[in-house]
């Protein structure tokens, strides 16, 4: 039988990403589980795992659907080995027939694991960041609020009065016309 076990992260995720993948296989049985990377949080994994048979192909889109680091990824194809059960990860290209996989697996999961804990790195910098900096419609999150250069009044004032063109202004305080005018923005919605 062929069988697909397919794992997005969140409740909002959508599968069909990973489906397409599966279109050239003909799966007759699917176990799909919205939930994190951890074993607990999988009861379809668990429910294929106790289900499937000597014989079965199991169809993954990719490692990382299967498991989050090395060891689960390992004890969790090595239970299907020896049941007898062949696992083949689409996206990588090797499924678990003979040895090879072991290696390729290690390597291809410890990568996985790797971009997931940057991944996560990034996300809780970001949250410290639109902490630190706070969130405002219209302004990029954790981005610190714009400071107005120190010569830049005396330079706004005779802007205003057209003593000097823009492009002046712009190279006496040493930004692009663009930055210019975003100065002039916040310098006359703060200041005037």
């Amino acid at each position: 039988m062929n069988i697909s076990y397919e794992r997005v992260s969140t409740i909002r995720q959508d599968e069909r990403r990973q489906e397409l993948c599966l279109d050239n296989y003909k799966i007759d049985k699917k176990y799909i589980d919205k939930a994190t990377g951890k074993n607990s949080d999988r009861p379809q994994l668990n429910k294929l795992m106790v289900e499937s048979i000597k014989g079965d192909n199991i169809y993954v889109e990719s490692i990382s659907r299967l498991g989050r680091n090395v060891d689960d990824l390992r004890k969790i194809t090595e239970y299907f080995k020896e049941k007898g059960i062949t696992v083949h990860f689409i996206k990588e290209g090797f499924n678990t027939d003979g040895n090879m996989y072991k290696f390729l697996l290690t390597i291809l999961g410890a990568v996985a694991e790797m971009e997931r804990e940057i991944i996560v790195e990034r996300v809780r910098e970001g949250i410290e960041k639109a902490k630190k900096f706070g969130t405002k419609s219209g302004i990029a999150i954790g981005r610190p609020e714009r400071t107005i250069p120190k010569d830049f009044e005396k330079y706004y004032k005779r802007w205003k009065s057209k003593e000097i063109k823009a492009t002046e202004f712009a190279k006496l305080i040493g930004v692009s016309r663009a930055t210019l005018y975003r100065y002039i923005a916040v310098y006359e919605s703060n200041f005037k």
